[in-house]
């Protein structure tokens, strides 16, 4: 066990001692990696044995508590963190000395932040993060680089004053008391944060931290800076920062869940989870640019996560009003699933943008249109990015799968079939979206101006390959992060749902159907590999019996639909290959109307922001009685 207070103090001054990087780039790069490896270290052992003693500084409102919530936010930012640090290794060549030293600092706030339980602190800390952030954006410190880190600036900093309002009220209903009246254990005590004023503050946080998960139409922010950003510090924007900085937004709602008993606001996450989901993942198809369509993919997955964690707070509220304990189960699936697939999206997104980053660093195009024929040519990257596709699209055998049907059963056992179908949709379009993505890279014949290109460095291909590793793993055996991560985070948010938990810390990697019987789900992994290498077998059987195939001689060598002719003249790939505009054809009406919508415009942005904001609270506030029929 350590105190995690050690963990922030060691990475910033890793963070320090990489400035030697300005001098020696490989030396301020260890130092990043030791830093961030170590922090990584730190985080595991207190999930298996946690620190219980008071942490240093806990006089001052910095209290860092360990529990099964704040280990699973931290094992995924120290976790991506140290990938990130070893993909940086060979990725980057200039201003690297700057560079170790925000990525360290980023991390040590980003893991401070996840252990935090002091509301004061971590919003102090997530601050401190885009600080750090932004001088990553504009590492390249291009025109479109900077303009991409001062547009991430006005829109976070901006929306920090919803927060600063929402702590201001709390201090004022706890009566003061410095830093440490804002610790949760405190605040969380009944009678302490009541009455409209408390459901005020408490949804002014919430959207504050909303807008760093982010969610549809706080997002606008996110594709503009990833695409701009080196390959690595997309992958911290989307796997660690709209996370663990964007998380308290569902922490707080969760923690001071008695405050809404009413289930609109719950609904409304739902609404908002499905729609952006949907939305993101249509603008995701117009998208050339790599790592923009990666990035507007990744906010529809974050789509996902909202509905299940939106599933989990409607049961938690039904439960409330009811009494009933089918309502426990709701809540109990809903929240797994939403943290699951969380956890799921730090390891397939961090693949896909090293994937996109080794492409990018090995051929400096970021145009799908004018790549091709690449797996040839970086063959481990291909793969590696194949292994992410299947695992983003939700194919079974691989981790998005697991979360992925769990949120459908959870929104089917919930009532809300509508939602499950938009979820289903979405993860067919998403797999579109990835086929056309692998045929332009890796397909197709290669431009002469690739012959040099080859696979990119050992120090970017072993981050990578241990992501994939995480996602195959966690698709065939998911009980592994369910008892050691998600089951103990879900129980210190929601204790009630250890009613839902039968299957305590015990379980046989054969019985996870167990799990969500009681909500009539049934998936057994390896069941179904059993089934399909059987349907396998009986068709090969048949095959054989017919007497295999049949040659049929053609000179038209379009006419065959499956391969052209068997002899000259034969199809060629590049003939047969379709263009990555084709794809998006049928969407093309709708997605030049939400093109407009992405003006690029900082200001515009913002006033999406304050719209939601005002929107929220008078639907919140005013229109209870309007929605009470459809509740």
């Amino acid at each position: 066990m350590i105190d995690p207070i050690l963990l922030v103090f060691i990475l910033m001054a890793a963070a320090l001692l990489s400035l030697v990087g300005v001098k020696a780039r490989r030396a301020g790069a260890l130092v990043t990696v030791f830093g961030t490896g170590f922090a990584f270290i730190g985080v595991l052992l207190n999930i298996l044995s946690p620190f219980t003693g008071p942490s240093m500084f806990a006089g001052y409102g910095i209290v860092l508590e360990v529990n099964g919530f704040t280990s699973l936010i931290a094992f995924v930012a120290s976790f991506i963190g140290f990938l990130v640090a070893v993909y940086s290794f060979g990725y980057i060549e200039k201003r690297t000395g700057t560079y170790n030293f925000f990525t360290s600092a980023a991390v040590a706030c980003l893991i401070g932040m996840a252990y935090c339980w002091n509301l004061l602190w971590i919003f102090l800390f997530a601050e401190i993060c885009i600080l750090c952030s932004a001088p990553l954006i504009a590492h390249k410190n291009d025109g479109q680089a900077l303009e991409g880190a001062i547009k991430y600036l006005i829109i976070q900093i901006s929306t920090s004053f919803f927060a600063v309002v929402g702590l201001a009220i709390i201090y004022n209903l706890v009566g003061g008391g410095g830093f440490t009246a804002f610790n949760l254990t405190t605040l969380t005590t009944p009678g302490v944060i009541t009455g409209y004023p408390g459901k005020l503050a408490i949804l002014l946080v919430f959207i504050s931290f909303a807008v760093k998960l982010p969610s549809f139409p706080l997002h606008a922010w996110l594709p503009d800076a990833s695409t701009v950003a080196p390959a690595p510090i997309s992958t911290l924007l989307h796997a660690m920062m709209i996370k663990v900085a964007g998380i308290p937004a569902f922490l707080v709602l969760f923690l001071f869940n008695s405050l809404f008993t009413n289930v609109i606001i719950w609904i409304i996450v739902c609404i908002l989870g499905a729609v952006t989901m949907l939305y993101n993942v249509m603008v995701a198809f117009a998208q050339n640019d790599l790592k923009r369509l990666l990035a507007f993919d990744s906010v529809s997955q974050m789509g996902y996560v909202i509905l299940g964690l939106g599933m989990g707070g409607l049961g938690a509220s039904m439960y409330s009003l009811t009494s009933d304990f089918y309502w426990l189960s709701v809540t109990g699936l809903g929240l797994v699933a939403g943290l699951f697939h969380l956890l799921n999206h730090s390891l397939f997104k961090s693949l896909l943008f090293f994937g996109a980053g080794a492409v990018e660093h090995e051929t400096g195009v970021r145009d799908i249109n004018q790549l091709g024929g690449l797996l040839q040519a970086m063959p481990k990257t291909g793969y590696l990015m194949l292994i992410g596709s299947l695992s983003i699209a939700g194919i079974p055998f691989f981790n998005g799968f697991i979360s992925k049907w769990m949120i459908y059963i959870v929104c089917i056992a919930a009532g809300r079939p509508l939602l499950a179908f938009v979820a289903i949709f979405t993860s067919a379009l998403t797999f579109a979206v990835f086929l056309r993505l692998l045929s332009s890279v890796f397909l197709g014949t290669k431009p002469t101006a690739f012959n040099s290109v080859h696979d990119a460095p050992k120090s970017m291909i072993g981050p990578s390959v241990v992501l994939a590793i995480g996602c195959i793993a966690f698709g065939l055996i998911p009980q592994i992060a369910f008892i050691f991560l998600l089951y103990p985070a879900t129980l210190a948010i929601f204790p009630a749902a250890s009613s839902f938990l039968p299957w305590s810390y015990i379980i046989s990697p054969l019985d996870f159907s167990l799990n969500l019987a009681v909500l009539g789900g049934l998936w057994d992994p390896f069941l179904l590999a059993i089934i399909l290498l059987l349907g396998l077998g009986i068709g090969y059987i048949i095959y054989r019996a017919r007497g295999g195939f049949k040659e049929v001689p053609s000179t038209d060598k379009y006419l065959p639909f499956t391969g052209g002719a068997i002899q000259d003249p034969y199809l060629k790939v590049d003939e047969a290959r379709p263009t990555s505009t084709v794809f998006e054809h049928p969407l093309r009406p709708l997605l030049s109307r939400l093109r407009r919508l992405h003006t690029g415009l900082a200001n515009m942005y913002v006033l999406w922001i304050v719209l939601f904001a005002i929107s929220l609270l008078a639907i919140l506030f005013v229109g209870t009685i309007w929605f009470g029929g459809w509740i």
